[in-house]
């Protein structure tokens, strides 16, 4: 299903879409661009999986996003932020009482926004540092922030969300999924394995929040407009100011991607040695890439948000290589706007 105001303009990255959705062995794709506000371009390809009956990919269809779920913990953190329920260099320990308050020691709500607390969480509330707190990247751990956020608040990230986004903007498709349903597009984990969905609570803290590409991609637009939508401020605009740009501690080394909260934030001052950011994209764009191949990039030198969606979890893909050639690519095809 293709729906474009540009057709001829999106050729190249269109094709290249399909390429990827091939080479990692989804079994559907989408591409969503929005510029001033307004889609510019539509694609959807494939069906949710691969096996005989299989629903095609339409508007409908949600794709588990993923990694890109953080950027809602964040958002949904950044409200309690500016409420002041936190503060961003807050220890993590004032809040997280079942772990070792001196392993944990001077790491804060910043260092977890912004993935250098150097913690390793193991089973049983145990945990070990592995650095320094600000020295050095890590993996995501969204569920701690989640577990802070309901301690200081009383509510939960979906209940946050649903009622200060998803519902004013009307959103039916984004969603912490609990049950199974025919929109739901399915992982698939292997070229010939069999198709599966994540499913797990509502409450907002972990791997099963289902999107659709027009939802996410109207996500990154209400980062881009800082809030406004339709003439209409949905949340505070100094919110997003903070969401949106580097608030990596000055202590983590220069040669390290820096990010917002959780976006990764590009800054052409440094070349880091590992970034998902295309060296193609401006200065201030931001981004976020989930395990499924389904990412959000912002550029807002351009006034332009662009969505991609896939549904494999396959290994051995080489995403950076692939986020390069796609960055540049988007950037190509915007200057022929």
């Amino acid at each position: 299903m293709n729906l474009t105001l540009n057709k001829s303009v999106f050729t190249d990255i269109t094709l290249y879409t399909e390429k990827i959705k091939r080479e990692m062995h989804a079994s559907g794709s989408a591409l969503v661009i929005m510029k001033d506000n307004r889609i510019v371009h539509e694609w959807y390809s494939g069906t949710h999986h691969f096996e005989k009956g299989a629903r095609k990919i339409d508007i409908a269809s949600q794709f588990n996003v993923y990694s890109t779920r953080v950027t809602y913990i964040g958002l949904a953190i950044a409200i309690a932020l500016y409420e002041g329920y936190l503060k961003l260099d807050h220890k993590i320990s004032n809040y997280l009482f079942e772990y070792d308050k001196e392993i944990l020691g001077e790491t804060t709500i910043r260092h977890l926004l912004t993935r250098c607390t150097g913690l390793k969480m193991k089973n049983n509330n145990k945990v070990e540092r592995v650095f320094n707190a600000g020295t050095d990247i890590e993996g995501k751990k969204p569920d701690l922030l989640a577990k802070i956020l309901f301690n200081v608040t009383g509510r939960t990230v979906n209940e946050v969300l649903t009622e200060r986004v998803f519902n004013p903007l009307n959103w039916t498709h984004t969603e912490w999924v609990t049950e199974g349903k025919k929109t739901l597009v399915c992982d698939i984990h292997a070229p010939k394995s069999y198709p599966t969905f994540r499913l797990g609570s509502n409450i907002g803290n972990e791997r099963n929040l289902y999107v659709n590409a027009r939802e996410l991609a109207m996500w990154g637009n209400l980062h881009l407009n800082k809030g406004l939508c339709d003439g209409k401020q949905i949340l505070p605009k100094e919110i997003f100011d903070f969401v949106t740009t580097i608030q990596s501690p000055e202590t983590l080394p220069k040669h390290l991607p820096k990010f917002g909260f959780f976006w990764w934030v590009k800054n052409n001052e440094v070349s880091c040695d590992y970034n998902e950011l295309s060296s193609h994209l401006p200065e201030g764009s931001y981004q976020i890439l989930g395990a499924s191949g389904c990412s959000c990039t912002v550029i807002p030198q351009l006034n332009t948000v662009a969505v991609r969606m896939y549904n494999s979890l396959c290994e051995n893909f080489a995403y950076i290589k692939d986020m390069e050639r796609y960055g540049k690519l988007l950037i190509s095809c915007l200057k022929n706007l």
